[in-house]
């Protein structure tokens, strides 16, 4: 409750911190952003359902990750890696075609962990597919490590490259618009007025629909899209898909054949 009574001379300063109306005004009213819900005043978001758009199979999510706010509100604006985040290990492996990106995918779902595959659309990264195990901690993402690594030999191939890696990358090496923090074993510890300010942005973003796995329709127009990005970027693999048919006729010709 603001009390304007109490520390007069410092209201202008106490107002300003908890005007998360004025951080997060670029993210008002926009298509893909969130508006203040009436009854209430929190922030959610304008199309709380699942997108139709993304190039990820969430196969399964950890029920208490926030990672819409974590990454797309708080770092992304306030320029701070949230204390949950700075826990979080990712195991990544990296298919080199698409069939062992749908390979991945059924890997993933027989292992039941919070993880994700999709394609890698990011203009920071060079690789095509990616697939994500998530853990809360260097223990535990060195154990997933070892687990992932021998299901990868089995299931896809020794030569997919397998790797741990701390938290997001764009929190590291930026995302081609916003700069990074550098190296991730050179992050300083999070600041009291950071924890603040994260626990005060959660409590105003509410959870709305995040986390619910896509239904088959969705999920459906994520993989053709899987399969149209291979065949955009050369990945003749894609064929074991279609009947070894090409996914587009050829266009005729009428040069000198040699």
């Amino acid at each position: 409750m603001i009390n304007t009574k109490r520390d007069r001379e410092s209201l202008f300063v106490n107002l300003n911190k908890l005007n998360l109306v004025k951080k997060f005004r670029k993210m008002l009213n926009l298509q893909g952003g969130y508006h203040l819900r009436q009854e209430d005043g929190k922030f959610v978001p304008n199309f709380p359902s699942t997108s139709k758009d993304v190039p990820w199979a969430y196969v399964k999510i950890h029920p208490r990750l926030r990672c819409d706010v974590y990454h797309w509100v708080i770092f992304k604006h306030l320029g701070f890696i949230p204390s949950v985040c700075r826990n979080c290990w990712k195991v990544v492996v990296m298919p080199r075609n698409v069939v062992e990106l749908f390979d991945l995918y059924e890997l993933q779902r027989e292992m039941g962990v919070p993880c994700k595959c999709g394609i890698e659309k990011r203009r920071t990264d060079t690789r095509l597919y990616g697939g994500y195990f998530y853990c809360q901690g260097k223990e535990e993402g060195l154990e997933r490590y070892k687990q992932v690594r021998e299901a990868v030999d089995k299931h896809l191939s020794p030569e997919t490259n397998v790797i741990l890696k701390r938290y997001c990358s764009e929190y590291e090496i930026g995302d081609g618009e916003k700069k990074g923090l550098g190296p991730s074993d050179e992050l300083p510890d999070q600041t009291p007025e950071e924890k603040w300010m994260e626990d005060y942005v959660l409590d105003n973003f509410p959870s709305v629909g995040f986390g619910n796995p896509s239904p088959d329709h969705i999920l459906a127009n994520t993989m053709m899209e899987w399969i149209h990005w291979a065949f955009m970027h050369g990945d003749p693999t894609y064929k074991e898909f279609t009947g070894g048919n090409p996914l587009f006729p050829s266009a005729v010709t009428y040069h000198e054949k040699e």
